[in-house]
């Protein structure tokens, strides 16, 4: 999982070898664009002068060439300190549900930008042309390098790296479940106090990454496990109680490469939970990430009921969620939770839990096949009511730790 694909490097102009010995101090290096490291992705390129640039989104399209998603750009500026940027992103234009004109962004996203490659700021001076569906960003420079984003990247090296150390906690396994398409692998993070008995344990799981551009979902992952397994006083008792399971990345191929929505087969992995089947040796070769989750959880669901499960999101300005459970202890127990992580979190809905009749294709689609109260929930990247701003890492951080408490609190018998 540690692997990363080489990418193209641009370079503007070439500045002959024995000048740069005559007049090391006079003439200035190019301006280059990198993206030969995990995770990055731009496409195509124009200079309009030294330090002007239209950036072109690369987008991914699914197995048909259909539904090309358009908002993951992760790329490196080399040779810019002391300089003033102008970079203007544009291609956003793209397709969603068969539906084509879908703009993955707007005036109220803000791209992020780091010096370093780890702590990441909103760009503050931003226009946004809502007739050309194009954002121009102004950034002064102050170091050599600048790294810019959809939203702060966290990658399949920040999970690896996350779980060896995860992994020495007594109340923490981590297990291989199967592979991506490439070849990555599919973990399942098991968290409880192995010293009391699971039986009459209530059982959570959390599911991050079925979509790879969707990073703030991993910095929630991360801050849950983080807190379950920690500690402290309350997460202790709380081992007692509860078996956590969480799927932390569920497209590493895609968090790995700098695509968007589908795995490498082209199929979206928020998608087709309600026909994959684990007799079918087909699905499990064109959409493995979606057979080898189903197998863990059914195994799981089949042995000891499951009592509450969420599928975590990003999306652009909305924030929900909805469930295709009919039950109604099922629905009890979400309406719970919906309340308890909106009075005491930054959740901030947009409309009340939603229950859908429609048959799912979704991770949704779990209720009906094996009776798994499953939520989806949605949470967005723009600015929101409650905060003020738009979400920062810190406060993914921060409402990780909260999510685990509300989930555990409304899994337990109504007073």
């Amino acid at each position: 999982m540690r692997k990363s694909n080489s990418r193209s490097r641009w370079k503007y102009s070439l500045i002959p070898a024995f000048l740069l010995i005559l007049c090391p101090l006079t003439l200035a290096q190019s301006i280059t664009f990198n993206t030969n490291f995990e995770d990055a992705t731009i496409g195509r390129i124009e200079k309009i002068d030294e330090v002007t640039f239209r950036c072109h989104v690369a987008g991914q399209s699914d197995e048909r060439g259909r539904n090309r998603q358009a908002n993951w750009y992760y790329f490196r500026m080399d040779h810019v300190k002391g300089k003033s940027l102008v970079i203007t992103l544009t291609d956003f234009v793209g397709e969603y549900n068969d539906t084509p004109g879908a703009v993955a962004m707007n005036a109220s996203i803000r791209p992020v930008f780091s010096d370093d490659g780890h702590s990441w700021k909103f760009a503050e001076n931003m226009q946004w042309d809502d007739q050309k569906k194009e954002a121009t960003i102004r950034v002064q420079v102050e170091t050599d390098s600048i790294w810019i984003a959809h939203v702060p990247p966290y990658t399949t090296g920040d999970l690896a790296k996350f779980l060896d150390e995860l992994n020495a906690r007594p109340s923490v396994m981590v297990e291989t479940i199967g592979k991506s398409v490439n070849g990555r692998d599919l973990f399942l993070v098991s968290v409880t106090n192995p010293a009391t008995p699971d039986a009459g344990k209530k059982v959570l799981w959390l599911i991050a990454r079925e979509h790879a551009w969707e990073t703030g979902t991993s910095a929630v992952m991360e801050a849950a496990l983080r807190f379950i397994s920690s500690d402290d006083p309350e997460a202790v008792r709380l081992r007692d109680r509860i078996i956590f399971k969480a799927i932390p990345m569920l497209d590493p191929d895609g968090c790995a490469t700098g695509k968007v929505r589908f795995n490498a087969n082209g199929y979206d992995v928020n998608r087709h939970w309600d026909h994959v089947s684990l007799a079918s040796k087909e699905d499990l070769r064109l959409m493995p990430e979606i057979w080898y989750a189903k197998r863990a959880i059914f195994a799981w669901a089949d042995a000891k009921p499951i009592d509450l499960m969420v599928n975590m999101h990003n999306t652009e300005t909305n924030e929900y969620m909805e469930t295709n459970a009919t039950d109604p202890a099922a629905q009890a127990r979400m309406q719970r939770f919906f309340q308890l992580l909106s009075a005491r979190s930054s959740f901030d809905p947009t409309k009340p839990l939603a229950v859908v009749t429609t048959p799912a294709t979704s991770t949704n689609a779990l209720f009906a096949q094996r009776k798994v109260p499953v939520l989806l929930m949605e949470q967005r990247i723009a600015r929101g009511n409650k905060l003020g701003r738009a979400a920062t890492l810190e406060d993914r951080k921060t409402f990780g730790a909260e999510l685990v408490r509300c989930m555990a609190e409304a899994a337990q018998p109504s007073p």
